[in-house]
């Protein structure tokens, strides 16, 4: 997701990473903008967070670093 905003809006740009473990110039494909103003921006946030402590507290603490998440087959 790429987050850019202007004075009067936020843009998020949502795609799908081919290659997540390596991130050197890899061309990712925009499949989905969503353009809101800061204060549903604010509340979209509030909701995330709220239903993101409630999966944590269920099943455990999501780890956002691939690396740490992705074990590699050794050969």
């Amino acid at each position: 997701c790429r987050v850019s905003s202007t004075p009067e809006e936020l843009i998020l740009d949502l795609g799908l990473n081919p290659q997540p473990l390596d991130p050197a110039n890899t061309e990712i494909n925009v499949g989905q903008r969503i353009i809101l103003n800061h204060y549903t921006a604010k509340r979209l946030l509030s909701a995330l967070s709220m239903a993101l402590q409630r999966h944590e507290q269920a099943f455990g603490v999501l780890e956002t670093d691939i690396r740490k998440r992705v074990v590699r087959q050794q050969t």
